[in-house]
C-alpha cells in the first residue's frame, strides 16, 4: 500500500490529478491481499456507501462553487480505500471526515506557512492517506468502551 500512497499522492500534488490505470492497480493488489491473506477482506456496503456520500458532496462542492470542489477522483480513491480498510455505519463517516478535515487543514496550514497564501486548489491524496492512516488507528481509542 505504501507504494501505491506515494505514487498516487505525488502524482496528484504534481499534476492534480488521480489517474484511473494507478486506482485500477491499487484496487487490483487490493483484490489479491484480500484473497490471499485470510484475515483481510473486501466490504462492499462501506466501499458503496462511501461512494454515495462522496459522489453527492462532489456534486454539491461543484454546483456551489464554479471553479470546482472535491475532484471526482478523490471519491474513487476515497472508494477504492473504503473498501479495502473502513467499516460501514455512521461512526465510520464520523471518524474518517473528522479525520480528512484536520489532513486537509494541516495541508492548507503547511501550504500558507511556504507560499504566503490561501490556496485555491489543493491535491487530496495525500490528505486522503493520512485521514485514513488516522481513521485505522482513532478505533483504537473513540470505539473502545469507556
Amino acid at each position: 500500500m505504501g507504494y501505491f500512497a506515494l505514487s498516487i499522492s505525488i502524482e496528484d500534488l504534481r499534476i492534480q490529478k488521480i489517474r484511473n490505470r494507478k486506482l485500477l492497480h491499487f484496487l487490483t493488489s487490493l483484490i489479491l491481499f484480500s484473497v490471499l491473506l485470510p484475515n483481510a477482506g473486501m466490504d462492499l456496503i462501506a466501499g458503496v456507501s462511501f461512494l454515495a456520500l462522496l459522489t453527492v458532496l462532489y456534486l454539491a462542492s461543484n454546483a456551489l462553487h464554479k471553479s470546482g470542489g472535491i475532484g471526482f477522483g478523490d471519491v474513487k480513491l476515497t472508494t477504492v480505500l473504503a473498501l479495502a480498510f473502513f467499516d460501514s455505519g455512521l461512526r465510520s463517516f464520523e471518524i474518517f471526515f473528522v479525520s480528512l478535515w484536520l489532513a486537509v487543514l494541516a495541508h492548507i496550514c503547511l501550504y500558507f506557512l511556504m507560499y504566503r497564501k490561501v490556496p485555491h486548489r489543493i491535491a487530496m491524496a495525500p490528505d486522503i492517506f493520512l485521514a485514513s492512516g488516522l481513521y485505522l488507528y482513532a478505533p483504537i481509542g473513540l470505539l473502545l468502551p469507556q
